[in-house]
């Protein structure tokens, strides 16, 4: 190996080394590593964390990028605990969907990791459709928002922003009233248009 070659190498091992993400223990104390662009690298205490029973979680969700870890009382997502979820009971499901003994959680997109559970669902009715829809009883999820359907068992999905019954074209988690199915064509992730009208938002466009 040249010394031009040696440089690069301990240069690139000090980069990989120094960008350390994750739990660790120390002194009684859990912390939590990450790597910021602005600031380098970083330390959390997290604080009323039980350290005798923090552990690591491995999670069975292979295209998750989240770092998990629980002690006896909490759930922690890179590094913030998460309100309300049993860490003892906390499992992947699939499609970025976890559960726990009482609820079920999404986790592919979101606004705030505490703020993520499925709500008014029956847990043990759930099931999972294509990402990121999902449904339980009569309740269309997309996401972890929810849609009440009286014709559900029709519903076929067209992507992962639009999916349709033999009555109703949806966005997300709402039905483009008047809509029609037959003809409906998708435009992109917000907009479609059927034979007589064109939708943005749930809505009909306004063309003036």
């Amino acid at each position: 190996m040249t010394h031009k070659s040696l440089l690069l190498f301990i240069a690139t091992l000090f980069v990989f080394t120094s960008c350390r993400k994750g739990y660790i223990v120390e002194n009684n104390k859990v912390y939590y590593e990450y790597w910021n662009e602005g600031t380098g690298q970083n330390k959390t205490l997290l604080e009323n964390t039980d350290a005798n029973s923090f552990k690591k979680i491995e999670s069975e969700c292979d295209d998750c990028s989240f770092e998990f870890g629980k002690d006896k009382n909490h759930l922690y997502i890179d590094g913030q605990p998460i309100r309300d979820i049993d860490p003892n009971t906390f499992k992947y499901v699939g499609n970025y969907v976890f559960k726990d003994k009482d609820s079920i959680y999404f986790f592919g997109f979101y606004n705030n990791l505490n703020d993520c559970a499925i709500k008014g669902i029956n847990a043990k009715k759930f099931k999972l459709l294509k990402y990121p829809w999902s449904k339980s009883d009569n309740i269309l999820i997309h996401g972890n928002d929810t849609l009440s359907l009286t014709d559900i068992n029709d519903f076929t999905i067209i992507d992962e922003d639009w999916g349709k019954t033999k009555k109703y074209i949806i966005n997300k988690n709402k039905i483009l009233k008047g809509a029609d199915p037959k003809t409906f064509k998708v435009i992109n992730s917000y907009s479609g248009k059927d034979d007589i009208n064109e939708y943005e938002f749930g809505e009909i466009k306004n063309h003036n």
